[in-house]
């Protein structure tokens, strides 16, 4: 996430004289230059990068000629001692920032409860925990299993978000939008609570029509997992009932997760196993919509590997291909963080779409 991040429960110090005479003492670190202060500590951190990227073909007569650009995020770090604290966050990307204020997050965290509130910024974003487009619902603590539908149609852009993290051992919460003068921003009102009881861990959300619950437990070496949900269809303008389960189990050196689901009539399952080999991280699995996937990622001599298919089409290419994503990183030795990548990704995920070679720093 590009941002900057600004963290204080005094932030109206941050001014002229008071805040100069508060700097005590330069510190330097190989990944981070700061000054401790007798109230609190600012610390500046970042990273950049050059690249040269040939992108992917996404529309017919696009221009694909490979272009060298670069990116530079930002970290501005400032804290203050205590139970109480308060943080702002806003973007800055590509060198560039906004007013603080514009598209701002501002957290406060308290022994009793946390409130998270995002101001508007450009275009009305600003989400609440975890800035423009970032941010989450509380229906999103109810954990459910694969092939079953997200508790809420639009799914995190809460404008403000409360949180008891401990409410008799509990975590509850509750999230929204700011303008409730609108049915469409009512129903974006969620709530969601998460615990464990007797050896049971239990999630629960809601969101307008919506809801889930969640139960899992420990049996015999492996986590069982049930949920079950009631979904707003707007086709058939009626809930459709859902349920699933989940097992994982260790089986030998290996991790199996199996899964099965019925949403609204239709059964669904799926299968994974996961373990290492010669300090490679292995997954593989398939599922009813034969859907099959692989990854394997660890050290190959002085560099890392990466590399995942997917048999679902890529949505970032013309052609029908499978999802792919390649690369090996060379981590520049006598160096904090400074990386040098080679890679190839219609997926946009772990690496940037299309092929790319760039070198990163952080300072």
């Amino acid at each position: 996430m590009k941002k900057a991040l600004l963290t204080t429960t005094a932030l109206v110090a941050l001014n002229g004289a008071a805040f100069a005479s508060s700097i005590d003492t330069p510190v330097n670190s190989a990944s981070s230059t700061h000054h401790t202060h007798s109230a609190a500590t600012i610390v500046w951190t970042g990273d950049a990068n050059i690249k040269y990227n040939v992108p992917l073909k996404l529309t017919n007569g696009q221009n694909t000629d490979g272009k060298v650009s670069s990116d530079v995020d930002l970290d501005v770090t400032m804290t203050s001692p205590g139970t109480y604290s308060a943080t702002i966050s806003t973007g800055i990307e590509g060198g560039t920032a906004n007013e603080l204020a514009s598209g701002a997050t501002v957290t406060v965290t308290t022994p009793m409860f946390n409130i998270s509130v995002g101001t508007d910024g450009v275009g009305g974003v600003g989400d609440a925990r975890g800035g423009a487009n970032g941010g989450a619902d509380a229906s999103d603590l109810f954990a459910d299993i694969d092939h079953m539908t997200n508790i809420g149609s639009d799914e995190n852009s809460s404008e403000w978000y409360l949180s008891l993290p401990n409410f008799g051992g509990w975590t509850v919460a509750a999230s929204g939008m700011k303008d409730m003068t609108t049915t469409a921003n009512k129903n974006k009102t969620s709530v969601g609570l998460k615990g464990s009881v007797g050896g049971l861990s239990i999630t629960a959300g809601g969101m307008h029509k919506d809801a889930g619950v969640s139960v899992s437990t420990s049996l015999m070496g492996a986590t069982v997992s049930v949920a079950a949900s009631s979904i707003y269809s707007a086709t058939k303008a009626k809930n459709v009932q859902e349920s699933g389960v989940q097992v994982d189990m260790p089986l030998g050196g290996m991790k199996l997760s199996v899964n099965s689901t019925t949403t609204d009539g239709n059964s669904n399952w799926g299968a994974s196993v996961s373990t290492t080999v010669s300090g490679f991280a292995v997954s593989a699995g398939t599922d009813s919509d034969e859907d099959s996937q692989f990854k394997v990622t660890g050290p190959m001599g002085p560099v890392s590997l990466h590399l995942e298919w997917d048999s679902s089409d890529s949505a970032l290419t013309l052609s029908k291909d499978a999802t792919v994503e390649a690369g090996v990183t060379y981590a520049v030795p006598g160096t904090n963080g400074t990386t040098i990548s080679a890679s190839y990704s219609n997926d946009d995920d772990d690496f940037d779409a299309g092929t790319q070679v760039k070198m990163a720093f952080k300072f």
